[in-house]
């Protein structure tokens, strides 16, 4: 269900709207959104009422859209009413019933026991129907919960227009009315002027509403009540569409009613340059005038509305909300830069780097007016790191040191940012810079990973993108073992000459901090490689050198592969292979084994049939098309899905060795029966290469063949020599591809 404020985002928002957006699609690549791109921490900073309005991907920060339209203020509703009551009923009781539906009954029923003497239902609450205090709280709620009924219409979004309207009566809205004129009790009348508010504005004459608060006004206090009750004024001219009185009032609420900051910043909406230009009349100081930027500068253009209000009142707190979008939009644009080199990546973010914005944030934090003078610095020092001025980056951190909050996450936030400006100070590495880093990145790398998810500090940038900046300074110093460490290439290993430098440097016993720090981080082992080397070697059908790297690899020997990789059958069913039963688990090692076993007997010319046929099959299933693929899943390879890289298609989707076996098998065959058999898997080969060829030619090409047989050579073979065979009909029992080439389907 959803509430009908729905209604005017699903009408769509005025122009000012369109630019609020359209850079954090653009630079969110990763699944987890724009925060994962972002270094710097609004929540450090801002108060906790403007967090929805922080930048984000979605309408809201955090949130994604209000879900508080009937709770936000249950918590300090029922504090209130627990202080008036003064235990006279317990708070477990006066919560139930004051927010639950299901307390109307009961609620009903004790309003009649102390109003009209009628017999009590609910006695086990034993609330003292006597007390003053307690009558007052059961009569103001008998009218709180009649108004709230068409207050609390819940109907789905689109249904928006055929929902049903339930309007206030106008003896219901006398009744309270009267309640509020002749109650003397501050605090209940202060509660039934509001009701009486809430009960014209879901009347059928909303504008009633304007007219009592201009006549009431002067008589309540301004808190919480009272903003709620002007938003509701503001709501009512939105409905007439005098959006400029509409837009000033959502602008007075914003400002002095943080808790509905982010109810008015979705209501306000100027449709025209002139509205908002019409609202800055009407309001009555300064502080009112910033709170109308304040809410511009959400939807358009932050800087404009900053200077706007830096201008009116540099102590404004609303000035810290817009800076923190104004860096994190800046830093969007930049930290989404790709880079193969330290020095092109510090051109182009330099030249991406709105220098104006920068310069405006510069001259603000030199002048030190504002309310947090730090928070200037520390923004204009990060945004200072990407053009390259790193002194004056550092000047800037080391001023706010001082006078930031002393909490956790703001000590995280400025060592993060000043890793950065550290990091991005060394144009190589060296000993020299190792010692300057070594202590802050252990720390980003292995102690920032260990907080809580829902802590809201931002270091995955950081420690991606130290990561590909470090690599990027060993790849310029033709240093391969340390860019590999710190930003993996699925292509490193690739070559041989790259298995032994890094197997060389893994095995070395004594290395530096800096070096122990690079391993910590890389997600591959010595026996990753011995793996790697292993399946790559069996692949080139270098089984004893496969068996010898297998041996060293402690982790790939003992994988187990799930289905038998010697069984050859005429329907390709790997799900059935794995469920099947079988009497030899084979473990990747043992697999490579018994294949040098049944290799050295074929070279022996020992039951060369039989065992050229069991090898073929299990070339055959190391392939993509069998059932042993796991047999080339591993850390390194890292080919689990339906797509092979084209380094790996030469390997995992050719069949040309299992049909070489194939062809052993067919020659040393003894028998039409056993000839068939041969023909028919040697038939198999040739359609994954025709597979092959026509349907793995793109990463995500999943769509249906729309080929799915050709009249193989072996089909032809097979029908033309083989078809006395018992063979031959288990062929067509099982196989619908060669019914349909024989016609019979």
């Amino acid at each position: 269900m959803m509430s009908n404020s729905l209604k005017k985002w699903l009408v769509g928002f005025s122009l000012l709207t369109g630019v609020t957006y359209t850079v954090i699609y653009a630079c969110a690549d990763d699944f987890w959104g724009y925060r994962y791109q972002s270094n710097f921490t609004p929540e450090t900073y801002v108060d906790k009422s403007y967090t929805p309005l922080l930048f984000s991907d979605e309408m809201f920060y955090s949130i994604g859209h209000d879900t508080e339209y009937t709770s936000r203020f249950n918590n300090d509703i029922i504090q209130e009413w627990d202080g008036y009551l003064d235990g006279k009923i317990k708070k477990e009781d006066l919560t139930y019933l004051i927010l639950k539906d299901s307390a109307k009954a009961e609620l009903n029923n004790l309003y009649e026991a102390a109003f009209a003497k009628k017999s009590l239902n609910y006695a086990d609450r034993k609330i003292a129907l006597k007390d003053k205090k307690v009558k007052n709280f059961l009569e103001f709620m008998y009218y709180a919960k009649m108004i709230e009924e068409h207050a609390t219409v819940a109907y789905h979004y689109w249904d928006y227009e055929s929902r049903q309207v339930s309007y206030v009566a106008p003896e219901v809205i006398r009744d309270v009315e009267n309640k509020f004129t002749k109650t003397t009790d501050a605090f209940l009348k202060n509660r039934y002027w509001f009701q009486v508010m809430k009960a014209c504005f879901y009347s059928d004459s909303p504008q009633q509403a304007i007219a009592f608060f201009e006549k009431t006004k002067a008589q309540v206090p301004q808190n919480v009540l009272y903003y709620r009750a002007l938003s509701y004024i503001a709501g009512v001219y939105y409905k007439d569409k005098d959006y400029v009185k509409s837009n000033y009032l959502y602008s007075v609420v914003f400002d002095k009613c943080p808790q509905l900051r982010v109810v008015t910043a979705y209501s306000f909406h100027p449709q025209e340059q002139s509205d908002f230009d019409a609202a800055l009349q009407l309001a009555k100081n300064n502080d009112e005038k910033a709170a109308l930027w304040a809410l511009l500068g959400y939807y358009a253009d932050e800087r404009k509305a900053i200077d706007a209000i830096y201008q009116l009142n540099p102590k404004s707190e609303h000035l810290e909300y817009l800076l923190t979008r104004l860096v994190n939009k800046e830093e969007a644009e930049l930290n989404g830069e790709e880079f193969k080199s330290v020095k092109e990546y510090k051109k182009v973010v330099k030249e991406k780097l709105n220098k104006e914005s920068l310069a405006f944030l510069n001259k603000i934090a030199g002048e030190e007016k504002t309310l947090k003078p730090y928070l200037w610095n520390i923004a204009a020092g990060y945004l200072n790191i990407f053009n390259g001025d790193y002194t004056l980056a550092e000047k800037q951190f080391s001023k706010a040191e001082s006078k930031t909050p002393k909490t956790e996450l703001s000590a995280k936030q400025l060592r993060l940012l000043k890793l950065i400006n550290t990091l991005s100070r060394q144009n190589a590495m060296n000993a020299d810079a190792e010692s300057k880093l070594l202590t802050d990145l252990n720390w980003l790398y292995h102690e920032c990973p260990k907080s809580d998810y829902y802590e809201p500090f931002r270091y995955t940038k950081a420690l991606g993108w130290s990561k590909k900046y470090i690599a990027a300074l060993y790849k310029t110093q033709k240093n391969g073992v340390m860019t590999e460490l710190f930003d993996r290439d699925n292509k490193y290993y690739l070559t041989g000459a790259n298995q032994e430098a890094m197997k060389t440097f893994l095995m070395r016993n004594k290395k530096s901090p800096w070096e122990q720090l690079a391993v910590s981080i890389y997600d591959v082992t010595l026996s990753d490689i011995y793996e790697y080397q292993a399946v790559m070697s069996a692949y080139a059908n270098k089984i004893e050198q496969a068996i010898a790297f297998m041996e060293k690899s402690e982790k790939g020997k003992e994988v187990i592969l799930e289905g038998n990789p010697f069984n050859g059958k005429i329907r390709d069913c790997n799900d059935c292979d794995h469920q099947a039963y079988q009497k030899v688990k084979y473990t990747k090692l043992s697999f490579l084994q018994k294949l040098k076993e049944m290799q050295d007997k074929v070279t022996k010319g020992e039951e060369v049939y039989s065992n050229s046929l069991l090898l073929a099959n299990a070339f055959y299933n190391m392939t993509y098309y069998g059932n042993a693929r796991s047999f080339y899943y591993s850390n390194i390879m890292d080919q689990g899905g339906n797509y092979i890289d084209e380094d790996y298609k030469p390997y995992l989707l050719n069949p040309a060795l299992a049909n070489s076996y194939y062809k052993k098998a067919f020659e040393a065959a003894a028998n039409p029966e056993q000839k068939a058999k041969c023909v028919y898997m040697m038939t198999k080969c040739e359609r994954n290469v025709f597979y092959t060829d026509n349907y793995h030619t793109n990463r995500y090409d999943y769509r249906q063949p729309e080929v799915h047989f050709l009249a193989w050579n072996g089909f032809k073979k097979l029908k033309a020599e083989y078809s006395n065979t018992q063979y031959y009909k288990e062929v067509i029992n099982e196989c619908g591809y060669f019914q349909k080439y024989l016609g019979m389907n």
